[in-house]
């Protein structure tokens, strides 16, 4: 077996990112971590495709570090951060040497044949909701009826057939408005709402129907392993949407029901990922019902709380042969 070395891509001082990587320091073995971050201003690129090999070869160089991508065994893909260019450059200058460096750097590195966790491709497939869930439709989970419209009366019209509706974000449900950051959370549409949707012609929105919940599992998929944790959210707010009241929290790990374990692998074969964490609701009557598959979700301080070796199995799976 080659000598692995795992490459970090992304900011090693993340928490999950710096996790794994002791989990390799602890294990002898060797990883180097880099993040576009740092190209072109901090970070130099060599590399070149020759007749004879059949894969990228050179020096990515920063005064950190040296990969050799030759030597790269496999990638650990942890939120590499936005390329930080010259400065003075024109708003068009900036977005075409934007472009140049997304598709040379990144292009480079999706290319490298290689154990990855995850690879970019997949990753930016998996974060399309409407596709995610029937994905997971497809892999044999249950999902709540989903509508996604700019429709007021098409929101009315589901509300009527499938009782109380929440309302979530498509994508990443952040607002940046200046120095600050809004989180936008999961709610619980009422009447009120239903009778005034002014707004929501503007861009898309995704309702779903509403599940009573017994609690509320997170679920870690890494490689071959799975964990699996219950979030008993004991607040009003939490209830609707356990992320507005950590302090509300208790947590017990569980197994995972047959079905569902299959279910979770099945997608994540389906997807092409290596690994993804999965929010499932299940019922008072104990049925599983899966919310979403989300490949950037956290699970450090699930770890931390319940003792999990979650790190330990990202490090299997990249150390895999």
């Amino acid at each position: 077996m080659t000598d692995p070395l795992v490459l970090i891509l992304g900011d090693v001082a993340e928490w999950s990112a710096a996790e794994v990587s002791s989990e390799l320091d602890a294990r002898g073995i060797r990883w180097a971590a880099l993040d576009t971050i740092d190209f072109p201003l901090r970070m130099s690129m060599d590399v070149r495709l020759d007749q004879d090999v059949g894969r990228w070869a050179g020096d990515l160089e920063t005064s950190d570090s040296r990969v050799r991508l030759d030597e790269v065994t496999a990638v650990y893909y942890c939120k590499p951060r936005d390329f930080e260019m010259p400065s003075g450059l024109s708003g068009p200058e900036l977005r075409f040497s934007r472009a140049q460096a997304r598709t040379g750097l990144g292009g480079v590195l999706a290319s490298l044949p290689v154990r990855w966790v995850s690879h970019p491709s997949a990753l930016a497939d998996a974060e399309y909701k409407p596709r995610q869930l029937t994905r997971l439709r497809a892999a044999g989970l249950v999902v709540p009826p989903t509508l996604v419209t700019n429709r007021a009366e098409a929101v009315r019209e589901f509300a009527a057939t499938y009782g109380p509706l929440v309302i979530k974000p498509l994508a990443e449900p952040i607002v940046w408005e200046g120095d600050g950051e809004t989180v936008v959370y999961t709610r619980l549409l009422t009447s009120t709402d239903l009778d005034d949707l002014d707004g929501i012609e503007t861009t898309a929105h995704l309702a779903q129907q509403w599940q009573d919940k017994a609690y509320e599992p997170r679920v870690i998929a890494v490689g071959d392993q799975v964990f699996a944790v219950a979030i008993h959210a004991e607040s009003p707010q939490a209830r609707i949407d356990w992320r507005t009241d950590y302090d509300s929290h208790r947590y017990e790990v569980i197994d995972l029901p047959d079905q569902v374990r299959e279910g979770v692998f099945r997608y994540l074969r389906l997807a092409g990922l290596e690994s993804s964490v999965f929010d499932f609701v299940v019922r008072p009557d104990g049925a599983w019902v899966a919310l979403e598959a989300n490949t950037t979700g956290s699970w450090g301080w699930l770890a931390d709380a319940c003792d999990l070796p979650i790190a330990a199995a990202f490090a299997d799976t990249l150390t895999k042969e």
